[in-house]
């Protein structure tokens, strides 16, 4: 039997919870950020793999939001310059640090998240 057998399993079923948590109050990178540093990918690409989950469970919280007339354009747009620029300025820093930099202050960030949730 393969000794990764486990991966795929835990991968789905964490990142089932940790979407549910995305959606309805966020943090669920509190979860699957250190589960795919844990099963060998380096910090910056558990991190840009995050980001594409993140990317997609907004995607379905907007035409969510939106569908039961919730979504606040106004603020979503007001908000979308600010997010780009740092989005960029954390892209670029993420990749261009080494990787116990970015673990180190990918730690202290989790846990100013969580002191601050």
């Amino acid at each position: 039997m393969d000794p990764y057998f486990w991966q795929i399993p835990t991968l789905v079923a964490v990142g089932l919870v940790a979407g549910v948590l995305n959606v309805l109050a966020g943090g669920g990178s509190m979860l699957t950020l250190p589960l795919l540093i844990f099963m060998g990918l380096p910090s910056a690409t558990a991190n840009g793999t995050n980001r594409v989950a993140i990317f997609c469970q907004n995607v379905f919280a907007i035409t969510g939001f939106k569908k039961q007339g919730i979504f606040p354009i106004r603020l979503a747009l007001l908000c979308i310059p600010p997010a780009l620029v740092g989005s960029y300025l954390g892209a670029n820093l993420a990749v261009t640090i080494d990787d116990e930099t970015f673990r180190r202050a990918l730690a202290l960030v989790m846990i100013g998240v969580l002191i601050f949730i």
